[in-house]
C-alpha cells in the first residue's frame, strides 16, 4: 500500500487540523510507503518552529503510523525542508527530495509536489529554478509585501502580458484561483509532460500543488487536492491509496 497526500498547510488558518487528526487516528490501513507530497507545512506564513510545535500532536500520530518507508517531497511553501535535509543527517526510514519514483506491481509512478507544472507553463527561460528561488525566499523571509515578488520580476519582462501589476497579484492568489489553473491540469494529462518533467513512458504521475483534486485513469494522472478550507466541502480533505499498482482517490469525512 502506498498512501499520498499533500497540502495539508500545517501552520495556515484555513488549514483542517482537526480532520486530518482525525484521519490519522481512523487510518489503520498497513502503509509501506507514505508520501507526503509537498506543502504539508506552510513556512511562506509562519515561522518555521513555530509551525513544527503547535503542530506537535500531528507529528506524533503520523509518526505513529504503521509507515515503513517515509518520503518528504518539497512544495513551493515548504520549500525550506531541501535544506534542513542538507544541514542534518535523517534516518533511513525517511527520505526527502524534490521527487520520487516508485513501483508497485509492475506500474511505475512519478511524484512531484506540482509547481513545477506551473513553472513550465510561464514559458521562461529557467522558470523552474525561478520559481524555486523565490518558494525559498518565502519560505525565510515570510514576505507578504510584495518585495520579493518584485525582485522575481525584475529579472524577466512580461508574465503573458500581466504586466508586473498582475503577476505580483496573480502570484498572491491561492493556487486554485490562478488564471493558469486549468492549464495546468490540462498539461498534467497530456503527452507532453514525459519530455518536459523527464518521465518515463506511461508512468503515472501524481502531483498536488492545485488544491484541486481529480483522477484520470486514461491519461494515468492524479491530484492529490488539499486539506485546507477554501473549496467545496466535497472537494476537501482528499488523498490517494495506490495498491496492487492502481490509483483510487479518496475523501475523508469524519
Amino acid at each position: 500500500m502506498i498512501l499520498v497526500l499533500s497540502d495539508v498547510h500545517l501552520g495556515y488558518k484555513n488549514c483542517n487540523h482537526d480532520d486530518f487528526l482525525a484521519f490519522l487516528d481512523n487510518y489503520d490501513t498497513e502503509i509501506y510507503h507514505l508520501v507526503l507530497l509537498g506543502d504539508f507545512f506552510d513556512f511562506w506564513r509562519c515561522n518555521n518552529a513555530e509551525v513544527v510545535e503547535k503542530n506537535e500532536d500531528v507529528m506524533e500520530k503520523l509518526n505513529a503510523l504503521k509507515a515503513k518507508k517515509i518520503h518528504y517531497i518539497a512544495g513551493n511553501h515548504d520549500y525550506y525542508i531541501l535544506d534542513l535535509n542538507k544541514r542534518y543527517e535523517t534516518n533511513d526510514k525517511v527520505t526527502i527530495s524534490k521527487y520520487l519514483r516508485l513501483e508497485d506491481k509492475g506500474e511505475s509512478f512519478f511524484f512531484i509536489h506540482g509547481y513545477e507544472l506551473e513553472a513550465i507553463l510561464w514559458e521562461f527561460p529557467a522558470s523552474i529554478k525561478m520559481y524555486e528561488e523565490f518558494s525559498k525566499d518565502m519560505c525565510y523571509n515570510k514576505d507578504t509585501s510584495g518585495a520579493i515578488l518584485s525582485k522575481m520580476w525584475s529579472s524577466y519582462q512580461s508574465f503573458k502580458g500581466l504586466g508586473k501589476r498582475g503577476f505580483k497579484k496573480e502570484m498572491q492568489k491561492k493556487p486554485q484561483e490562478r488564471n493558469n489553473i486549468n492549464e495546468v491540469d490540462k498539461f498534467a494529462q497530456s503527452i507532453g509532460k514525459y519530455p518536459l518533467l523527464s518521465m518515463k513512458p506511461n508512468e503515472n504521475l501524481i502531483f498536488g500543488h492545485t488544491h484541486r483534486p481529480f483522477i484520470n485513469h486514461d491519461k494515468k494522472v492524479v491530484n492529490t487536492g488539499s486539506w485546507v478550507d477554501e473549496l467545496e466541502k466535497k472537494n476537501q480533505n482528499s488523498y490517494v491509496e495506490i495498491y496492487d499498482g492502481k490509483m483510487e482517490l479518496k475523501f475523508f469525512k469524519k
